[in-house]
């Protein structure tokens, strides 16, 4: 009996995962390139990132397209049919597999984290999103409506939330924080008043480039330096992240009506890593939303629930 490979793609804003498994579920080849979202960088990048992620992958494992049983594509900006119809045309034209599925980033992400698909995946990382699948296999999403209208809780979420903090501080209008000398020192400005002529760069400016969405989200790690220190406006951000977060995860728990059952919800992404004070706060609240459910670090990625959705598709256990 020939072996069955399967491979999943976890196609994000930032980068793209593909992972190479077994059937038994062992994890053998991994690569990584750049981003597949082609709302964000469009379908020509999408595919070309997408394409290298799947050829190092099988190179590494000295397989051919043919030898793999199923894959599985999990795609940031996959909601609808039309884009499934995109990602499948890509897929089409990178290398002819036998069977391919494609679904959005969070239900991989559920089935990677909690290793099948019932219960709740919550992550907050660049972005923010909550979806979960209940025992009738009937499926929620919230929020994942993107920085300008959604992603509450999320880093880009606190990096601006920073941001402000430390503007109020500096004209007084607000408490005084730590956030200002760490924002300051990273940023290699003098004072804090010099922000206005670097965030609003003119878009001819080189600097213009660098505050997009994945920079202001890469000012949340300032904002939990200072309240590991003790900084209380820093906490309070934390804190309401928590609290916007676990708005977004109770709306899918009561749509699915889960708030009485036994489920698992796995905390995915950069603000949850490390079990700190915005996971604190959501495990605190999901202890009202739903108190038979347990709070989970992810069992393995997106990637890998990808792969495990194609084997579930293709026939496998």
């Amino acid at each position: 009996m020939a072996a069955s490979y399967y491979l999943g793609v976890d196609g994000g804003g930032t980068k793209t995962v593909a992972v190479l498994l077994t059937g038994d579920g062992s994890e053998i080849a991994r690569a990584v390139s750049g981003s597949s979202n082609y709302h964000s960088v469009g379908p020509a990048a999408a595919e070309a990132a997408l394409r290298e992620a799947v050829h190092q992958v099988l190179a590494s494992a000295g397989l051919a397209a043919t030898g793999v049983t199923a894959i599985g594509l999990g795609m940031a900006g996959v909601g609808r049919p039309g884009d499934r119809e995109v990602v499948q045309g890509m897929c089409a034209r990178i290398a002819s597999f036998r069977r391919v599925v494609v679904t959005h980033d969070a239900e991989a992400a559920l089935v990677g984290g909690v290793g099948r698909r019932h219960g709740v995946v919550l992550v907050a990382g660049t972005g923010a999103t909550a979806y979960g699948v209940n025992a009738r296999g009937e499926a929620r999403r919230a929020d994942g409506w993107g920085y300008l209208v959604g992603d509450e809780g999320s880093a880009y979420w606190i990096g601006v939330e920073g941001l402000r903090a430390v503007a109020r501080a500096h004209d007084g209008r607000g408490p005084a924080t730590a956030l200002q000398a760490l924002l300051v020192s990273h940023l290699g400005l003098s004072d804090a008043g010099e922000l206005v002529p670097v965030i609003y760069a003119v878009a001819d400016d080189s600097r213009a480039r660098e505050w997009d969405v994945p920079r202001l989200a890469g000012l949340a790690p300032l904002v939990e330096t200072a309240a590991r220190a003790g900084d209380a406006v820093a906490q309070t951000i934390l804190q309401e992240a928590g609290r916007r977060l676990s708005a977004t995860l109770g709306a899918v728990v009561r749509g699915l009506e889960m708030d009485d059952e036994a489920f698992e919800v796995v905390l995915m992404g950069g603000v949850l890593r490390g079990q700190g004070l915005v996971w604190q706060t959501v495990t605190a609240a999901l202890g009202y939303i739903a108190p038979r459910a347990k709070a989970i670090e992810p069992r393995r990625d997106a990637a890998v629930g990808a792969a495990l959705l194609a084997r579930q598709a293709a026939g496998g256990a």
